[in-house]
């Protein structure tokens, strides 16, 4: 009895000191201490419920922020609470791992999870070969535990149980959701229909528009498939208001780049409903690109009569699309482009390191790409692609790698939607998917977000979720 006393004391006596401290250090505008129960609370999730854990992530991904808005003037910087829980899980993972045997041999023997793992390791490579290899060390290990949690734990918490696919797809919406609202409600209080308020509308949790659109992209077709799969009732009614929500949210983040990946992954879609063979879609993209190639110049002399900039009329800002002659988002993503082409010239094999183009870029640019919001430092950030920013980091190897990995997922998905041994409902949930990574895949020729744990997570997540059911569909028929 003495002993429990004694407990609760030492409890009372070091919860009053903590109070003090923090108290003092906020009176000092030091926001460091505020951090620590939340620590706790993410160390003790980590050993006594690591699965919640991971649902837990998958809500908070579109609601973390960057650090220096909660504590400014830090030397460093990460994604809030996310990227802590990441590195919880990872080392956790890597522990059990070792401990329990608990690695899945069976990915060894799939494409897209070699393809994973080439991709790392060249990544790995040309982190030691680094201009700056501080940086992209650090670009390196993102990536990894990225991989490492959206992938792997996933596609392990998926194969214990396919509901699981539900609980993390449920989640990441809600948490997005979260986000449409406070963003929408930014917009009517700025002006709605304002192209230059949406750009700042969804901060601090997306870095611009343009990151926003591609989240809202990303999950349109997984609403869609959930509403379709819900029985007649409330939920299926609120899953299509939902569905028409997002698709309004994504029209007025005025992001260009996802309005057409959305419309690139309909038309999938559709090809999908078709029932043509992943061959063909393929065939056809190859000619379509011969086209272009070959009558490139015609194509750009009519792309360069188009003077139409972007504005807050919608019919004004679809036109702007295909503007290079004056829209500056556009020229300067031209300009980005040929910095990082002139980049990968320079070192075409290892490239110069993993995340190190937006410090590295600036010398490349050249004085008739500039536009008004280039800068002569190199300021400005990314290359605003995907596949050419990878290239000038890492070389066309590790480009060949990211590419591969696209090219078996969708083989991948596209063979498990014609599996007669898949379930209807998760059939439609695997369309969404393919077609969620189909928007992606394009967006990511005009942007690149995959530093960023809101879309890390279902770029990842939805490759976990292909591969999962494809793995027990071949073990047995997946029944909900």
């Amino acid at each position: 009895m003495q002993k429990s006393r004694n407990d609760i004391w030492f409890v009372i006596i070091l919860s009053l000191l903590f109070v003090a401290a923090n108290s003092f250090f906020l009176y000092r505008q030091t926001f460091v201490a505020s951090a620590i129960p939340f620590l706790l609370l993410i160390a003790v999730w980590v050993f006594f419920a690591p699965t919640k854990l991971f649902f837990a992530l998958a809500f908070l991904a579109p609601l973390s922020i960057p650090l220096r808005r909660l504590i400014p003037g830090l030397p460093f910087d990460f994604w809030f609470p996310t990227e802590p829980i990441l590195v919880f899980l990872f080392v956790m993972l890597i522990l059990k791992s070792f401990k329990e045997g608990y690695f899945k041999r069976e990915l060894f023997g799939h494409p897209v999870f070699l393809a994973m793992l080439f991709y790392l390791g060249w990544l790995l490579i040309t982190s030691v070969t680094s201009v700056m290899p501080v940086v992209s060390i650090k670009y390196f290990l993102v990536r990894f535990w990225f991989i490492g949690v959206f992938f792997y734990l996933a596609y392990v918490l998926f194969m214990q149980d396919s509901k699981n696919i539900n609980r993390f797809l449920y989640l990441y919406i809600c948490g997005l959701l979260s986000v449409v609202v406070l963003s929408l409600i930014k917009q009517a209080q700025f002006g709605l229909f304002d192209h230059k308020v949406a750009h700042g509308a969804s901060a601090p949790f997306f870095v611009d528009h343009t990151s926003y659109g591609a989240a809202l992209a990303f999950v349109i077709p997984v609403t869609i498939a959930l509403a379709v799969n819900m029985s007649k009732g409330l939920i299926k009614k609120l899953l299509w208001a939902l569905s028409v929500f997002f698709v309004v949210a994504l029209v007025l983040s005025y992001s260009r780049a996802a309005w057409l990946s959305l419309i690139v992954g309909a038309g999938v879609w559709v090809l999908i409903l078709l029932k043509i063979r992943f061959r063909s879609i393929l065939i056809t993209l190859g000619v379509m690109l011969a086209l272009f190639f070959t009558f490139q110049d015609d194509i750009l002399w009519r792309l360069e009569r188009n003077t139409t900039d972007s504005s807050g009329n919608l019919t004004e800002h679809i036109q702007s699309m295909i503007n290079i002659k004056s829209d500056a988002s556009n020229l300067e993503r031209i300009n980005r482009w040929d910095a990082a082409l002139a980049m990968f010239k320079e070192r075409p094999f290892f490239g110069w390191g993993p995340g190190t183009y937006q410090f590295q870029y600036a010398p490349f640019q050249m004085s008739y790409n500039k536009t008004i919001i280039s800068t002569n430092f190199g300021t400005g950030g990314n290359a605003h692609s995907e596949y050419l920013g990878l290239m000038s980091e890492a070389g066309w190897l590790a480009v060949l790698c990211f590419v591969l990995i696209i090219v078996f997922i969708l083989i991948s998905g596209f063979r498990l939607i014609h599996n007669p041994r898949l379930s209807h409902k998760h059939r439609n949930i695997v369309v969404a998917c393919v077609v969620g990574l189909v928007t992606y895949v394009f967006h990511g020729f005009l942007n690149n977000f995959l530093d960023a744990d809101k879309i890390a997570a279902v770029f990842w997540g939805f490759m976990a979720i292909v591969v999962a059911l494809e793995r027990l569909v071949n073990v047995k028929p997946v029944r909900e």
